[in-house]
């Protein structure tokens, strides 16, 4: 056949078909870039901690596959130390840091279509890149701009093909809540389209313990469903069948902080050392306290050395 193009042009029927192969399924595929989005402190880096460990010690990926080795990982974070935050996270999450690296921008900064990157996925032999957030490693590339971020997110792209390389881009997501999934992202649209699968994680606002995966894009497979975990005291991902672990019949983590918290200053102010001993012991954490305090606008008092909450009906208080 003639060559069309100059051998650019060519004919599906002369391309071979491969299947996807999948580091995380239905999440994230290897080859391709998968965007995580959430707002600060909801727990988007902290999975990925537990995902890198799974990946460089060569345990189960989060869907229960045994991985066939560990493999290499890159995490590049810019918000977090090395030494005093981000190799403690991943040592404390089980990973194997023989088989995680960075890039050291002491001298020099990083971006995401910089040559350094295809090189170290290269000679590393990498098999998952975090960038985190995608925000700081943009140079002076304008994420609003749709043109500068289909050409940064391309060269990435076909750098994660070329090597069969998962790329993780971690983000953040904009204030407007009433917008739909997709353009909750902070910058242009593009960084959302370039990706082949989309997740989001926000917190339950009924228990802030516990954290959801939206799946909002799979180009690639159907989009999951759902999927919930929380945390234990180490920051180890515990996975959830359910949003909440307790029957439909029974109270919620944060329903059981109320009736508590009622009970206990029903008849005025309680110290609150003894209120918090016994909502620990019912398994109710710092974040849901939290919130239920700030629901039923108990109020804190200082009287002497000690604190005491009390309900902002309650005359003793006045």
């Amino acid at each position: 056949m003639i060559d069309m193009c100059d051998g650019k042009l060519k004919l599906y029927s002369g391309v071979t078909e491969t299947a996807v192969d999948w580091l995380w399924y239905p999440f994230i595929p290897y080859g391709k870039l998968t965007l995580l989005q959430g707002d600060p402190g909801c727990g988007k880096s902290t999975l990925m901690m537990n995902l890198i460990a799974a990946a460089s010690s060569g345990n189960c990926s989060p869907d229960g596959k045994k991985l066939k080795k560990p493999l290499h990982v890159i995490y590049q974070c810019s918000e977090d130390g090395i030494s005093d935050t981000i190799k403690p996270r991943l040592l404390n999450a089980g990973a194997d840091c023989n088989n995680v690296a960075f890039l050291d921008e002491e001298t020099d900064w990083i971006t995401l279509n910089d040559e350094k990157i295809r090189r170290a996925i290269a000679d590393f032999n990498a098999k998952l890149l975090v960038i985190d957030p995608v925000q700081a490693y943009l140079g002076e590339t304008d994420i609003a701009s749709a043109a500068a971020m289909r050409k940064v997110l391309r060269q990435l792209a076909a750098w994660a093909a070329m090597y069969d390389c998962a790329v993780v881009l971690i983000g953040h997501l904009n204030k407007k809540q009433s917008s739909k999934d997709l353009y909750r992202g902070l910058g242009s649209i593009d960084l959302v389209a370039a990706a082949r699968s989309v997740l989001h994680i926000e917190r339950l606002p009924e228990d802030e313990d516990i954290a959801v995966i939206h799946h909002v894009k799979s180009s690639l497979t159907q989009k999951s469903k759902d999927v919930y975990f929380t945390l234990d005291a180490n920051h180890r991902v515990e996975w959830l069948e359910q949003p909440f672990e307790v029957p439909p019949d029974k109270s919620t983590k944060q329903m059981i902080a109320t009736s508590i918290l009622k009970m206990r200053l029903a008849n005025g102010p309680a110290k609150a050392t003894d209120i918090l001993e016994e909502l620990k012991k019912e398994g109710i954490g710092e974040r849901t306290i939290h919130q239920v305090k700030k629901q039923l606008e108990i109020r804190s008092v200082k009287r002497d050395t000690a604190w005491y909450w009390l309900l902002p009906e309650s005359e003793s208080g006045r």
